[in-house]
């Protein structure tokens, strides 16, 4: 029930963002800052962007429900291997600014 709850939570955001983005897409057509010509265009991108915005969570608590403990604890080892690999790659770039501005 949980994810039922999450997927139309996430969908009313999603519907949310679109509807801002397209009163943003208005007024700067009114104001002359989007040509009319790119209107459909932009407008194509907005609604596509939200129909995938909506489907991404369906598909993810499909997946997820599907898969089994073992691969719950894969995924689960493969992201905390990306954030270590992540916090190590900072601290050497950090490291090396301290020692480049030092100098």
């Amino acid at each position: 029930m949980i994810e039922a709850s999450l997927v139309f939570a996430w969908g009313g955001l999603a519907r949310s963002a679109a509807l801002i983005a397209i009163v943003i897409l208005a007024l700067c057509v009114m104001v002359g800052a989007v040509k009319r010509e790119n209107l459909l265009r932009l407008l194509g991108i907005i609604v596509g962007v939200v129909i995938l915005l909506i489907m991404l969570p369906s598909v993810i608590v499909s997946l997820w429900n599907s898969m089994t403990l073992g691969q719950h604890l894969g995924i689960a080892m493969i992201f905390i291997v990306m954030i270590f690999l992540f916090s190590a790659a900072q601290r050497r770039s950090s490291k090396a600014t301290r020692r480049k501005g030092s100098s």
